[in-house]
């Protein structure tokens, strides 16, 4: 029961916080809109400048300073996790943002914490009834009823909870500040990737590949 509430606390605090930004940590939206600027338009250009941006903080000893107290999350998990999700959420949703879906759809926002879950995202949605071999993740979510979806939404935080407590104990007593602490540089940069590689099949292109102007 407690690693439920550990999971809809996660899940909220990322989706919050990893979506919707949080002082100097800037929401999904801006860093897509500024990596699409940058990019003069090009939809997949600015898809791997984010990917390259992201595995980069993901990888970087100075994440968790770079946040600031503005980022404090409610699920006080290993930082070095906590970090590696909010730049996995954010990754995630900034792909989906640039391909021309919105990050405050419900459905994208279930579809991005599956992909911060990586191949056990995949199991999760096979198993609310998903096939993935017949359609796309995001037509399959679409296809579920609000209250099914609610539900698998529960399920991917339990997962994340239970994953960041195998490295270190959940504490949701209060707020504390991610503080500096060490991050597996390596592994870090190599989820981070993995996420990415699953956000960039779960969210086709909705905009022409070049759109200047």
């Amino acid at each position: 029961m407690e690693s439920s509430w550990a999971g809809d606390r996660l899940v909220g605090e990322l989706v919050r916080r990893g979506i919707g930004g949080a002082g100097p940590w800037h929401s999904a939206r801006r860093v897509a809109e500024d990596h699409l600027a940058e990019a003069d338009g090009d939809v997949e250009t600015a898809v791997r400048r984010l990917i390259g941006t992201h595995v980069r903080l993901a990888a970087s000893s100075g994440l968790l300073t770079s946040l600031g107290g503005a980022a404090t999350m409610v699920v006080t998990a290993p930082a070095g996790v906590t970090g590696l999700y909010l730049v996995s959420t954010r990754l995630a949703a900034a792909i989906a943002t640039v391909r021309g879906h919105d990050p405050a759809d419900p459905v994208v926002r279930t579809a991005v914490l599956l992909c911060v879950l990586g191949p056990d995202g995949s199991e999760l949605a096979e198993r609310t009834g998903i096939d993935l071999q017949e359609i796309s993740l995001l037509a399959g979510l679409r296809r579920l009823p609000a209250e099914v979806r609610a539900q698998l939404d529960r399920r991917i935080g339990y997962r994340l909870a239970s994953r960041a407590g195998r490295r270190g104990v959940l504490n949701l007593t209060k707020l504390i500040p991610l503080v500096a602490g060490p991050i597996g540089a390596g592994a870090d940069g190599i989820a981070a990737r993995s996420v990415a590689t699953y956000a960039d099949v779960t969210f086709w292109s909705r905009r022409s590949p070049a759109t200047s102007g």
